[in-house]
C-alpha cells in the first residue's frame, strides 16, 4: 500500500458566525474559516483536493452570503509554490464536491486528470433552488469542466491503484465524497463540506484552535442535538446522517485527528499530516 504524505493548502478565508456551521450554537462566535485544499504526494505523484474559489466569487471583499472574505486563483498558485511546485506539476485533481469554492482553479491544471462523483455532476446541472439562491455553484464550472481534457467521473465508492479510497457521501451534495489517505501514520479522510468543521462529527468539543495555533471555547451540544450537528447548508438530512455513519468508519479511529474537513481553522494551523 502506498503511504502518502498530506499538506493542507491555505486558499483564502471567509469570516462568519460560528452558528452557520454549528446548528446554531455560538452564533457571537466569529470565525475565520479557512477556504482549503489539500496537497497529496507519495514520493510519484502529486494528486491535489479541491482548487478553491475563483475570484470572481468575491465582489468588493464579499463572498458567499454577503461575507467578508479573500481568496481566489492566485492563492492556489501561492500555495502550492511554497510547497515547491507550479500548476503543471499536479497530476491529478480529485474534487470533494464542485462547489464554487472548491472548484474555481478548475482551469489552472488543464493536463491533470479530473475525479468528481456521477452525481455531483449532474447536480451542478440541475442545482435546487435553495443551491441557486445561495448560489452555491459557480456557472462557469460546467464550462470550465468541459474545457478539460482528462475526466475520471466516479459513480459511488472505488479504490485507486494508488491506494487512495474514493466514497461517496451525499448530503451536502448530491455527489459528495471523501478521500481515504493511507500514511505512515495512519487512515487519515478528507471529507469535503460534509461536515464543514470537526464539531459536526464530533458535537461534544468543548475548544477550537484557530489558524493561528490559539485554542478558544466552544459550546459542546446537549444531548437533544445529538448525534451530528448539521451546516445550514446540509440540503438532505436522510442521506446525511447515513453518509456521516459511513465517515465514522473510514479513518484509522474515530478521532478529530483524523478527519481532514473542507473548512476545520486547526487544519491550516498544522499543515503537514502523515
Amino acid at each position: 500500500m502506498n503511504n502518502w504524505k498530506i499538506r493542507s493548502l491555505y486558499y483564502g478565508k471567509v469570516t462568519a458566525s460560528k452558528g452557520i456551521f454549528s446548528a446554531g450554537l455560538d452564533p457571537d462566535i466569529m470565525l475565520k474559516i479557512p477556504y482549503i485544499g489539500y496537497l497529496l504526494q507519495n514520493g510519484k505523484k502529486n494528486i491535489l483536493v479541491d482548487t478553491g474559489i475563483h475570484e470572481d466569487n468575491i465582489v468588493l471583499g464579499k463572498g458567499w452570503g454577503g461575507l467578508q472574505s479573500e481568496g481566489g486563483n492566485r492563492y492556489v498558485i501561492e500555495a502550492l509554490e511554497k510547497e515547491g511546485l507550479k500548476t503543471k506539476d499536479i497530476d491529478t485533481v480529485i474534487y470533494t464536491h464542485l462547489h464554487h469554492d472548491h472548484a474555481g482553479g478548475a482551469l489552472l491544471f488543464p493536463e491533470a486528470a479530473i475525479y468528481y462523483q456521477k452525481d455531483e455532476f449532474l447536480n451542478l446541472l440541475n442545482p435546487l433552488p435553495t443551491q441557486k439562491m445561495r448560489s452555491d455553484y459557480d456557472k462557469r464550472t460546467v464550462g470550465d469542466l468541459d474545457k478539460l481534457k482528462n475526466h475520471c467521473m466516479v459513480d459511488g465508492d472505488i479504490e485507486l491503484p494508488n491506494g487512495l479510497k474514493l466514497y461517496k457521501i451525499p448530503g451536502h451534495t448530491l455527489g459528495s465524497m471523501a478521500i481515504a489517505v493511507p500514511t505512515a501514520e495512519g487512515r487519515y479522510v478528507i471529507t469535503g463540506d460534509i461536515p464543514h468543521l470537526g464539531i459536526s462529527l464530533f458535537p461534544k468539543l468543548d475548544k477550537m484552535q484557530l489558524m493561528d495555533g490559539s485554542i478558544i471555547n466552544i459550546t459542546p451540544a446537549p444531548d437533544n442535538m445529538m448525534p451530528y450537528l448539521f451546516s445550514s447548508v446540509i440540503y438532505d438530512h436522510y442521506s446525511a446522517f447515513d453518509s456521516y455513519n459511513k465517515l465514522k468508519l473510514l479513518a484509522e479511529e474515530f478521532d478529530p485527528k483524523w478527519y481532514l474537513t473542507g473548512h476545520d481553522p486547526w487544519i491550516i494551523a498544522k499543515h503537514n499530516f502523515g
